[in-house]
């Protein structure tokens, strides 16, 4: 509100977004995607974990699409470790 809902300060930084708000996060009047790198380490994976080779191409070459693609197909490392733990307490009992 104190920027009057522009979505970014006067040094290009955007703010904090609220369940009000509908800009997205902005870098130069653009919005900024996050990069393969930064979704794999959102669902706790190991860096370039999803940087494999695609279509005879060597892992170097593989496009964004297809990472996106995977890590979005994909479970959360975290989440999953829980569930498997309280299954593993369930039959236990």
């Amino acid at each position: 509100k104190a920027c009057n809902g522009k979505g970014w300060n006067d040094d290009g930084t955007a703010y904090t977004l609220d369940t009000m708000a509908t800009q997205g996060v902005a870098t130069s009047m653009q919005v900024r995607r996050l990069t393969p790198r930064e979704t794999e380490r959102l669902q706790a994976l190991p860096d370039d974990w999803t940087l494999i080779p695609w279509r005879g191409k060597p892992a170097a070459d593989c496009p964004d699409g297809p990472r996106y693609k995977g890590i979005g197909n994909g479970q959360t490392v975290n989440v999953m470790r829980w569930l498997a733990e309280r299954i593993k307490k369930a039959i236990a009992v």
